[in-house]
């Protein structure tokens, strides 16, 4: 059986979190690196990985390598996914995936002129739970679609040497828990919004902090997306039917969904396991490459990051590296 060979470029957070889960049928976990060749050999040595490289560039040299999982800050990605595909390697990048659109659509060209496959690690496009509800949803007569409502609220420190609240560091609400929020809400939109409304309040260090977004698109469904960075707030998500609608709890690895119709009766969907998320990415991402299957998620993450265009450009919030 094929098998593709994975490699890590970054050895934080999400990276650790990567590597301690990693187990996939049709890939292996072949190496990681960083700009720091003792950190990127602890880092191997510790998840049992057989090879690490001392820069990204040597990483995307090895022939061997097949896919590249990008897990460094926001302001790196796009120079590093046009570096992997320049070098040959398919790319699943953290998100969020890019800065703006205009980065975004540069490298889905570039992907097609190379005939790769880029992916955002966005766990919602890859939970079970979500192909299921799409399924029951076309099972069953629901009326159309009319509302759909996502808030997440986190409190973080403002500790600028954290990404957070650092502006060089892409920091902001919007980018860290929005890009969930929202693509949760395309997720279940029958089509692209064509009608984008915010509100969005600066913090001090001149990302977002607090926002409100509304979305309608030509289908008349309706959407509110809540974000804040210094509250906490459940992460609920509801998407709203004629006869009915679901509440999904904890959303971005949410495993459960309850139904509940006009008449007030109640059904749960579940589906998945919230512990196996990244391996669900990895998993899909590696079977698309491998059946040649059609890259779905992307001209969906390509509409959050053209929502996220439109409200920064409202909020006047523009990254120095833009």
């Amino acid at each position: 059986m094929k098998k593709l060979n994975w490699v890590i470029l970054g050895t934080g957070t999400i990276a650790n979190s990567f590597a301690k889960a990693f187990e996939a049928e049709k890939a292996t976990l072949y190496g990681a690196a960083s700009r720091n060749k003792e950190k990127a050999q602890g880092f191997c040595e510790q998840y049992a990985i057989p090879n690490y490289y001392g820069s990204y560039e040597e990483a995307l040299n090895d022939a061997n390598v097949d896919v590249v999982y990008i897990a460094v800050p926001h302001n790196h990605h796009y120079e590093l996914i046009k570096a992997a595909l320049h070098a040959g390697k398919h790319v699943l990048c953290e998100k969020v995936i890019t800065i703006n659109g205009k980065q975004l659509q540069e490298i889905m060209a570039l992907a097609k002129e190379k005939q790769l496959y880029v992916a955002e690690a966005m766990t919602i496009f890859n939970m079970p739970l979500y192909r299921k509800l799409k399924e029951w949803i076309q099972e069953n007569d629901l009326g159309p679609l009319k509302m759909i409502q996502a808030s997440f609220g986190s409190f973080k420190e403002t500790d600028p040497s954290v990404y957070y609240f650092n502006k060089e560091l892409a920091g902001g609400a919007l980018f860290d828990i929005g890009t969930y929020a929202l693509s949760f809400v395309r997720y279940f939109l029958s089509s692209t919004p064509t009608e984008i409304l915010t509100m969005g309040n600066l913090h001090e260090s001149g990302v977002d902090e607090t926002s409100a977004i509304i979305l309608r698109n030509k289908e008349q469904e309706m959407a509110t997306v809540s974000l804040t960075f210094r509250a906490k707030m459940p992460k609920q998500g509801i998407v709203a039917f004629e006869k009915g609608f679901f509440t999904i709890m904890d959303y971005p690895r949410a495993t459960e969904a309850t139904f509940t119709s006009y008449d007030g009766k109640q059904q749960t969907i579940e589906a998945g396991d919230s512990a196996e998320a990244l391996n669900y990415e990895v998993a899909n991402v590696t079977e698309m490459i491998l059946a040649k299957k059609e890259n779905h998620t992307l001209t969906l993450t390509a509409d959050v990051v053209e929502i996220m265009d439109v409200a920064r450009k409202d909020w006047g919030l523009v990254y120095p590296f833009e």
